[in-house]
């Protein structure tokens, strides 16, 4: 069984895809399962055009300013491909038992290309300053929030219940390093609960 990577480029604005960026930069970079010259070399050119694609949308105005972010939005995307080919190559490898492909993708930070259908995810997942923490941060504007997390990334069984929030952020304390976790999240307002949001993965640093 192969797997495929979803990027969701074509759904993405410009800061979702920084974003995403930076969250496969972070659980790619030191992850024993990618230290291939090949993939240390992308993650180098994905960060590189991610910076550029920042500078460019935070320049001043001018007659070209909107080329320019159109440009390096096109180059940071051609680099996600290419940096997603080079995960889903290791994830295929033939000597990887089926089992094993999905933590991997997992483990870049990535998701399979069967979860594009589950929709656009409001909320994020990142490590927090503090080893072993991850800050979650949703939409606001809902009356309460509340989150489960797992480190069981294929079956997503045994999930843990945080505390329920009022805002719109919480910081999971405790997880174990170089863990892969699924984080979900399901806002709770007027109407009643909405559905569960998920899953981000996160590897712990």
């Amino acid at each position: 069984m192969k797997v495929q990577i979803a990027l969701g480029l074509g759904s993405s604005n410009n800061l979702e895809v920084i974003r995403n960026a930076e969250h496969y930069v972070a659980n790619i970079t030191g992850n024993p399962l990618f230290t291939s010259p090949e993939i240390v070399a992308q993650v180098a050119k994905v960060e590189t055009t991610k910076v550029n694609l920042h500078t460019e949308m935070s320049s001043p105005l001018s007659e070209n300013k909107a080329d320019k972010i159109k440009s390096a939005r096109e180059a940071l995307d051609r680099e996600l491909t290419k940096l997603k080919s080079l995960i889903e190559n290791v994830a295929n490898d033939p000597s990887t038992p089926d089992s094993e492909r999905l933590s991997i993708i997992h483990s870049a930070g990535m998701i399979e290309k069967a979860q594009a259908h589950h929709g656009v995810h409001v909320f994020t997942a990142v490590n927090g300053e503090i080893s072993g923490t991850v800050l979650l941060t949703a939409k606001g504007g809902a009356n309460a929030h509340e989150w489960q997390y797992t480190n069981d990334t294929v079956n997503y069984t045994g999930k843990i219940a945080a505390k329920s929030t009022t805002t719109s952020y919480t910081e999971i304390f405790g997880l174990t390093k170089t863990v892969t976790y699924a984080f979900f999240h399901k806002a709770i307002d007027s109407g009643g609960k909405t559905d569960w949001e998920g899953p981000i993965f996160v590897t712990i640093q």
